[in-house]
C-alpha cells in the first residue's frame, strides 16, 4: 500500500446501521458524562469546561461547523474546517460531526443537557483523505503543523483507523512514528483509538507517546448510566510488539450527538461493539478538560503532556469488565492492566481531583492523599525518591510514563529504560517494580495498584537503568484509596458476615489489631461492632468484582 493505506473509519452509514437496533429508549450524551462513565459533569459543576483550550481532529472528512451544538451564547461558532487533501475540498459528513460533538458540543434549543466533555473547547477539524479514502504522511505531517504551531491546539484526536495487510500496528510504521515525533517534539497530548478491529490495537493506537482509548458498552441494557463492560469491537492488548495497550476505556454507547443533516439536527451513535470513535473523543475532552485547570494555576509543570497522561491513567476506574462480562478482578495487583479494559474507565473527576493539588517533589514527604510531579531529563543510573506518608489502609496507587524520543526527519526512534520501585522505607524488600509485574521491556507506562495494610512511610522510586546515554522526562502521579474500615482482613471489598466473623473471633479481646482499625479504645467491644454495622453490606465499587 506504500504512502497510502486503507482507512476503516466508522463512517455515517454504517455508525447509524449500528445505532438503529440498539434499543426503542433514547440517551443523552449528558448520561455517558455522569459518574457511572467518564464522569465530566461533576468537573464541569466545579466551573472547569476546557474554556479556551484549542483541540486538533484528523478526520476523513470536515466537521458541520454551523451546527447549534458548537455555537456559543452569542451565535458564534467555536469549530473551524481546513482541507490537507489534494484540494478535494471541505466535505462534511455525519460521523465526523457526531465525534466532534462528545468532544466539545455546547448543547441545543431542543438537546439541551447534551453537552460535550470539554463544552468550552475550540475544535480545529482537518480532513486529510481524499475521495477514494486515500491518506498521504504528508498530508497528515502539512495538518499538524498547522492545528499545533498555528493553531496551537494541545490535543490532537484522530478520527479513523488505518487497517493494512503490509504495515503492522507494532509502533514502529511511518504514521506511528510520525504521531510520536509530533507528541515528543510539541508536547502535545494525542488521544488515540484502539480501534474496532476486536483482537488487535491498530495503528495510531499502537504508538508510545499518545493516550490509546478502548470502547465502552452499557453493561446492562436497560441502565443508561453504567458502562462498565468493554464493548465487543474495540481493540484488544497487548500491541503486537507486547506492551499494555490500551491504556484506558471510555464510554461509546448510546450517546446522543449533533449530526450533519442540518443545524440542529442530532442522533444517538454507538452500539455494543464499543467503537472507539465514540469513545476516545470523551478522553479527547478530559484531557481539555485538565489543561483548563493547570491554565488556572501558577506552577509550571501541570500542563505536560506526560503528567496528564499519568493523571488520566492513575484515575481510571477499574473494576469493569471484560467483553464476555466477566469480571476482570481488579482488586488483585496482577490485574491492574487487563487486555479488554486496559487500566480502566477515563474518570475525570478523579483525574481533576489528582492534578488539583500541589506537585509532590522528590527528597520530601507527601501527606497529600493523592498527588502528581514532574521529573525533567533523568539521566543514566539517576534517580528521583517519593515518599508518601500512608496513615491507613489503602490501595497505592501510582503512574509513571515517558516519552518515546523521535528523531526528524530520520525518524529513529529513542526510549529510555525506566523503572518505578516501590517499597517500605527503609525495607529492602521491593513490592513493586516492572520485572515483578510482568512488564515489556519496551513499555513506557507502568502502574502499579497496590493494598497497603500497614501503615507507615513508602517510597516510590523512579529510576533511569538505560545501557546508553538516553534521558527521559516523565510525568508521576499517585492516590491513596482508602480501604473501608469494616472490611477486615483478608481484604475482599465487601462488608458482610466474612469481616463479622473476624470480629467474633476476636470479641472482648484486648490489644487486637482488629481495634486499631475500628474504634480504637484497647478492647473489640460493641463500639468497634458499631462501625462494622455502619459499613454493613457496603461494597467498595472500585474493586468489588459483582456487578
Amino acid at each position: 500500500m506504500s504512502k497510502y493505506a486503507r482507512i476503516a473509519a466508522r463512517w455515517g452509514i454504517v455508525v447509524s446501521a449500528l445505532c438503529f437496533v440498539l434499543t426503542s429508549r433514547a440517551y443523552g450524551l449528558a448520561e455517558s458524562t455522569g459518574p457511572g462513565g467518564s464522569n465530566s459533569i461533576a468537573v464541569h459543576e466545579l466551573g472547569e469546561t476546557g474554556a479556551g483550550v484549542n483541540v486538533g481532529l484528523i478526520l476523513s472528512r470536515n466537521v458541520l461547523i454551523t451546527h447549534e451544538a458548537f455555537k456559543d451564547g452569542s451565535g458564534v461558532s467555536h469549530a473551524f474546517n481546513y482541507d490537507f487533501t489534494d484540494s478535494c475540498g471541505i466535505s462534511i459528513i455525519a460521523h465526523d460531526t457526531q465525534l466532534a460533538g462528545i468532544v466539545a458540543s455546547r448543547g441545543g434549543a431542543a438537546y439541551p443537557n447534551d453537552i460535550g466533555v470539554a463544552p468550552g473547547a475550540n475544535l480545529y477539524c482537518a480532513r486529510v483523505a481524499n475521495n477514494s479514502g486515500g491518506i498521504s504522511s504528508t498530508w497528515i505531517a502539512n495538518a499538524l503543523d498547522e492545528l499545533i504551531k498555528n493553531q496551537h491546539c494541545r490535543v490532537i484526536i484522530t478520527g479513523f483507523e488505518l487497517v493494512s495487510s503490509t504495515i503492522d500496528p507494532d509502533g514502529d510504521s511511518s504514521w506511528t512514528l510520525l504521531y510520536d515525533y509530533y507528541a515528543y517534539q510539541y508536547g502535545v497530548i494525542f488521544i488515540n483509538a484502539a480501534g474496532n478491529q476486536n483482537t488487535y490495537v491498530t495503528i495510531f493506537g499502537d504508538a508510545y507517546n499518545g493516550i490509546t482509548i478502548g470502547g465502552l458498552r452499557l453493561n446492562d441494557p436497560c441502565n443508561q448510566y453504567e458502562y462498565r463492560m468493554a464493548g465487543s469491537s474495540s481493540g484488544s492488548g497487548p500491541t503486537l510488539d507486547g506492551r499494555r495497550k490500551p491504556d484506558i476505556t471510555a464510554p461509546s454507547q448510546s450517546q446522543t450527538v449533533p449530526t450533519s443533516s442540518s443545524d440542529t439536527a442530532w442522533t444517538t451513535v454507538g452500539s455494543t461493539g464499543g467503537e472507539t470513535s465514540w469513545s476516545a473523543p470523551q478522553a479527547a475532552g478530559a484531557a481539555a478538560l485538565l489543561l483548563g485547570l493547570a491554565d488556572t494555576t501558577p506552577g509550571p509543570n501541570d500542563n505536560n503532556s506526560v503528567v496528564i497522561k499519568a493523571v488520566l491513567v492513575n484515575s481510571a476506574m477499574p473494576n469493569v469488565n471484560s467483553k464476555t462480562g466477566a469480571s476482570t478482578n481488579p482488586a488483585d495487583p496482577n490485574n491492574t492492566w487487563q487486555a479488554d479494559r486496559g487500566y480502566g474507565r477515563l474518570d475525570c473527576l478523579r483525574a481533576y481531583q489528582i492534578l488539583d493539588t500541589n506537585e509532590v517533589e522528590p527528597g520530601t514527604t507527601s501527606t497529600q492523599d493523592r498527588g502528581w510531579g514532574y521529573g525533567y531529563q533523568l539521566v543514566k543510573n539517576q534517580s528521583n525518591t517519593y515518599t508518601i506518608h500512608i496513615s491507613q489502609r489503602c490501595r497505592l496507587i501510582a503512574t509513571t510514563t515517558w516519552p518515546r524520543r523521535i528523531t526528524w526527519p530520520s525518524l529513529t526512534a529513542n526510549l529510555a529504560n525506566l523503572d518505578m520501585v516501590v517499597s517500605r522505607l527503609n525495607d529492602s524488600n521491593v513490592i513493586f517494580n516492572r520485572t515483578l509485574f510482568g512488564y515489556d521491556t519496551s513499555d513506557n507506562l507502568i502502574k502499579c495498584d497496590l493494598p497497603i495494610l500497614t501503615p507507615g512511610d513508602y517510597t516510590i522510586k523512579i529510576v533511569n537503568n538505560s545501557t546508553t546515554s538516553e534521558t527521559a522526562n516523565y510525568g508521576f502521579a499517585f492516590e491513596l484509596h482508602p480501604i473501608m474500615l469494616g472490611d477486615l482482613p483478608a481484604v475482599d471489598y465487601v462488608v458482610d458476615f466474612k469481616d463479622f466473623s473476624v470480629l467474633a473471633a476476636d470479641w472482648h479481646s484486648n490489644n487486637s489489631p482488629l481495634d486499631a482499625m475500628l474504634s480504637p479504645d484497647g478492647i473489640i467491644n460493641l463500639l468497634d461492632l458499631a462501625v462494622l454495622a455502619d459499613d454493613w453490606l457496603q461494597t467498595d465499587p472500585m474493586y468489588y468484582p459483582a456487578q
